[in-house]
C-alpha cells in the first residue's frame, strides 16, 4: 500500500463524521477542479467558489481536500518529499495555486507535455507536513514526521562523520607536510641553526608523526609549555624555512 492509499483512506475513515453539507460540496468541487476539461464546465454549479476571497477557511480546506482525493499524491518520505495534484486545464491548475497560497503554501506549475496534465506541487517537507495536517490525516503526519526526524538525524550524524574524516584527513596531510620540512632541514645540515624552541617542536613532532597538534600541545610541559597554536606557528615557520631551503 503506497503512503498517498494510506492517507486517502485515513480520510475516508472521517467521512461518516462529516455534517456540513457546504463542506461536502466544497470537496466535490475540489475533486471535479481536476477532471475538468475547461474552467467554465464548473461555472453553473460552482460559480460562487471561484471568487476565493468570499471562501471561509473550511471550504478552502474542503476544496484542497477534494483535489487531493482526486489526484493527489504524496510521495513516501522514506524516499523524497514531494506532494503534487493533476488538473486537466491550466486555469484550474492556476485557481488551486491561489487557493494554497491563501494557506502559506509555495507551490510551483508544470506541465507533463505527454500526459497532457498540469502539475502543481512542492516539495518542502514543512508544507507536506502541513498538508497532511490540513487534510486531517494525523495518522500520517505523525508517521511522515517520525520518518523526517529519523532522516535529519541520519544525515546531521552522516554531515558530522564526513566532516571528521574531511577533518582527519587534512591533519594528516599537514602532519605529513611538517615532517618532510623537518627531513629536509636535516638533510642540509640546518637543524642547528635553528631557534631552540623551533628544535623542541621539531623534535616533538618527529617523535609523534600521527598525533595532533592538540595531543602534542598535551605533551608539552614547564617552560617547554605551547598552545596549539603556538605550535601551529611553530611548525608553520619550519615549513616556511625548508621551502627556503630548497629554493636555493
Amino acid at each position: 500500500m503506497s503512503f498517498s492509499t494510506e492517507i486517502r483512506d485515513e480520510i475516508f475513515e472521517a467521512f461518516s463524521k462529516k455534517k456540513d453539507l457546504y463542506l461536502v460540496k466544497a470537496e466535490r468541487f475540489g475533486e471535479y477542479l481536476t477532471q475538468a476539461n475547461f474552467k467554465n464546465d464548473l461555472m453553473a454549479d460552482f460559480k460562487d467558489y471561484f471568487e476565493i476571497s468570499n471562501l471561509s477557511e473550511d471550504e478552502i480546506k474542503a476544496v484542497v481536500k477534494g483535489v487531493f482525493l482526486s489526484t493527489g499524491c504524496i510521495v513516501d518520505p522514506n524516499t523524497d518529499y514531494r506532494y503534487e495534484a493533476s488538473f486537466k486545464n491550466k486555469s484550474c491548475a492556476e485557481y488551486y495555486i491561489d487557493l494554497l497560497s491563501l494557506l502559506d503554501f509555495t507551490p510551483k506549475l508544470i506541465k507533463r507535455e505527454k500526459a497532457g496534465v498540469y502539475i502543481v506541487y512542492f516539495k518542502e517537507s514543512e508544507q507536506i507536513s502541513y498538508m497532511l495536517g490540513l487534510l486531517e490525516a494525523n495518522r500520517s503526519m505523525l508517521q511522515f514526521e517520525n520518518i523526517r526526524v529519523e532522516k535529519e538525524v541520519r544525515n546531521l550524524k552522516n554531515r558530522t562523520n564526513n566532516c571528521e574524516l574531511a577533518n582527519y584527513v587534512k591533519s594528516i596531510n599537514s602532519a605529513r607536510e611538517q615532517l618532510d620540512a623537518i627531513d629536509i632541514i636535516y638533510k642540509h645540515n640546518k637543524f642547528s641553526t635553528l631557534t631552540e624552541k623551533l628544535k623542541y617542536t621539531a623534535i616533538l613532532r618527529k617523535e609523534n608523526p600521527t598525533a595532533s597538534l592538540d595531543e602534542i600541545s598535551k605533551l608539552t610541559e614547564g617552560k617547554n609549555k605551547v598552545s596549539k597554536s603556538g605550535l601551529k606557528h611553530r611548525l608553520d615557520k619550519l615549513i616556511q624555512i625548508a621551502k627556503e631551503i630548497e629554493s636555493k
